[in-house]
């Protein structure tokens, strides 16, 4: 009678690690994910300070905001953005509806924040 060895067999080794290999991956792919989605927040987040910070200044304007169409620029932690700014008007005189959307000044074409509100004399 033969003995039997004790331990795994190569192919038992190698099927373990292509499991695991594969684990590894996604976990990468999780990961690399997560970081996209933090960083385009984390835009997002500064975007939004930008247009509610605009639309503040054009409130606190003395006089109502002129109809037509303005681009400003801002910085916020670092990063640069671009402000369009839309101001028109409303069948009430005494106020003017004010748009500002914002991008990054690098990539201008992608909106990453929108405020609507509206000025007064």
């Amino acid at each position: 009678m033969r003995k039997r060895s004790r331990g795994f067999s190569l192919i038992e080794v190698l099927v373990a690690l292509t499991i695991l290999a594969v684990g590894l991956i996604a976990a990468s792919r999780a990961a690399v994910v997560a970081t996209a989605d933090q960083t385009n927040l984390r835009d997002r987040t500064l975007a939004r300070w930008v247009a509610h910070n605009t639309l503040a200044e054009i409130r606190l304007r003395p006089g109502m905001a002129a109809p037509g169409r303005s681009s400003s620029t801002a910085e916020q932690a670092g990063i640069g953005f671009v402000a369009l700014t839309t101001v028109t008007a409303t069948p009430s005189p005494i106020f003017s509806r004010v748009e500002v959307r914002v991008a990054r000044a690098d990539n201008p074409g992608y909106q990453l924040a929108e405020a609507v509100g509206f000025s007064t004399r």
